[in-house]
């Protein structure tokens, strides 16, 4: 798909997917992680943990605190290597997206880990495990959007986009739900539910007005999509433990309104 329907249907859709990486960076983006995880590991429960096996995370059986506590929000990030950082940077259709969006593409990569504790860290990606719902089924975060952050709305739309980046499980059983076209909706804080993470989700009654899709991915396809875009339950419907980066550029002109939030 052409640079102007891809852009045509971020502005209709609030989403278009988009290859960044080749295949041959995988491996490369485990590894990073798998590092990641053992230097979290303090029981050295994962300490056989290979690219041969990641996708057989579920398999370990960890105590569910244990598992929690290694991927929790404040520290499930990482470091891209230079190549893929660069692809980022570089990213002919998202700086292209940022400039219709918010008439420039200056922005920054930004993690937070913890918006109560000011824990914002620059230059990283989170990452997310998520195993098969036949096992677990609390592992998908409940329906959101990215501009509901601790019970408020951030009021400007064009603060941040986001990209969620498949690394195990590409198909409609692994990809990002996402409803198409919700992000032109102001969508109501009265329909949060009580929630124990840093994300406001929204009510069942409130979502189901909303209709779905789980795109195909290939390899190295991405999803880039509006931060105000309804996304999330997505359980697991495969075999494998699902992993994925979550990427977010927040637009520098106004960071400071996301960080007052």
């Amino acid at each position: 798909m052409k640079n102007e329907s891809l852009i045509k249907n971020f502005i209709k859709n609030g989403y278009c997917k988009v290859k960044l990486y080749k295949k041959s960076e995988i491996d490369k983006i485990k590894k990073i992680i798998i590092k990641k995880l053992k230097s979290l590991d303090k029981k050295k429960f994962l300490k056989d943990l290979d690219l041969n096996n990641l996708h057989n995370y579920h398999l370990l059986n960890l105590n569910e605190e244990y598992h929690k506590n290694i991927l929790k929000t404040s520290t499930r990030y990482i470091k891209l290597n230079n190549h893929l950082n660069l692809l980022l940077k570089k990213f002919q259709i998202l700086n292209l997206i940022m400039k219709k969006c918010w008439g420039h593409n200056n922005s920054i990569l930004y993690w937070v880990g913890s918006l109560k504790k000011r824990n914002f860290k620059s230059n990283v990606v989170g990452f997310r495990i998520s195993r098969p719902n036949k096992i677990r089924k609390r592992d998908a975060t409940g329906v959101h959007i990215d501009l509901h952050v601790g019970g408020k709305i951030c009021s400007d739309k064009n603060v941040l986009i986001s990209l969620w980046i498949p690394i195990i499980g590409f198909s409609p059983k692994y990809s990002l739900r996402i409803a198409p076209g919700s992000h032109l909706v102001d969508h109501p804080v009265k329909s949060f539910i009580k929630s124990k993470t840093v994300t406001n989700i929204f009510s069942e009654n409130y979502t189901k007005k909303f209709k779905f899709v789980r795109p195909d991915l290939k390899i190295g396809e991405v999803i880039i999509f509006h931060p105000n875009l309804l996304h999330g339950n997505s359980l697991n419907k495969g075999n494998k433990s699902r992993l994925s980066l979550e990427a977010r550029l927040y637009n520098k002109n106004n960071i400071k309104i996301w960080k007052q939030v």
